[in-house]
Parts: C-alpha cells; sequence; structure tokens
C-alpha cells in the first residue's frame, strides 16, 4: 500500500492526474472516505485530466453519472443511497470492467459487485488542516501494478 499526503484540493487532483495516465478501459477504483474527505475533488480532477469538459459533481440522487466525451468513458457512482437496499439487480454491474474506468464512492455498499481486480483509495482528513488529505492506495489483483506506477 502506497499512501500520499495532499496540503489542498489542487494536490488532490494532482494525484489524480498522475492516476489519469494509468488507467484502462475496465479499472475499477473504489474511493472510500467520510464526507467531505475529497473523493469528488479527486474524481474531478482525474476526469479532468482524461479530456472530460462537462462539470463532474457526485452522483448522489443520480448514484451513477457518465461521461464519454473523454480520452476513456467515465462512470462515476455514489453508492450511499444503496446502503439499505445494496446494489444487486440494479444493472450497476453493466458498467462494471467495460469499456471506461468506474470510479465508486462508498463501494463498501456495492460491496458484492466489485472485481477481484481494482484499485481502492482510502481518503482521510489531516487532523489540524482544513484541506490536508492522507490518501492510501492500494492495488488489488492486477491492479497492484497501477499502485507501484503511481507517483504522487
Amino acid at each position: 500500500m502506497k499512501s500520499y499526503q495532499t496540503n489542498n484540493p489542487k494536490e488532490t487532483q494532482a494525484l489524480a492526474e498522475q492516476l489519469a495516465k494509468l488507467v484502462y478501459p475496465g479499472l475499477v477504483v473504489t474511493l472510500k472516505g467520510d464526507l467531505g474527505a475529497g473523493k469528488t475533488t479527486f474524481t474531478q480532477g482525474l476526469a479532468q485530466a482524461l479530456g472530460i469538459t462537462s462539470r463532474v459533481k457526485s452522483p448522489t440522487f443520480n448514484i451513477l453519472n457518465t461521461y464519454e466525451e473523454g480520452r476513456i468513458p467515465l462512470y462515476h457512482f455514489d453508492a450511499y443511497r444503496l446502503e439499505n437496499m445494496g446494489a444487486a439487480d440494479q444493472g450497476f454491474e453493466d458498467y462494471l470492467g467495460t469499456d471506461g474506468v468506474t470510479l465508486i464512492e462508498w463501494p463498501q455498499y456495492m460491496a458484492d459487485l466489485l472485481p477481484n481486480d481494482r484499485l481502492e483509495m482510502t481518503f482521510t482528513r489531516m487532523v489540524g488542516t482544513d484541506s490536508g488529505r492522507q490518501i492510501a492506495v492500494l492495488g488489488v489483483g492486477q491492479a497492484t501494478q497501477i499502485e507501484e506506477d503511481l507517483h504522487g
């Protein structure tokens, strides 16, 4: 597991830009962390680095936002609202491991759909700072190569 410290949203997005150079179609990236931990800020940086010009926001009410104008499609899930109903039989598996990169906020509510190959990222607010974050990155299965190649 690698760990990165970012001191502001710009640095969080710079890490996302580094990841954008390594993502490939079919990659699933899980984003764990409390509300306000930087998950959406990270996603915005990744989307921009992929060439997506649409406004990227957390899909809390839609559960899924798709962005197809970049280098590869981006499927952005916010599974927070699935806590009580689960993700099975909702059709979400149609997006996992396909032609785009899939980012999942609150992945614990889609755990039954997560593939064996994925990149797990955990965002933690640093104590004593408004915008500092600790971001842990763990590659699982084939995604271990991305963990090794990522430089923040």
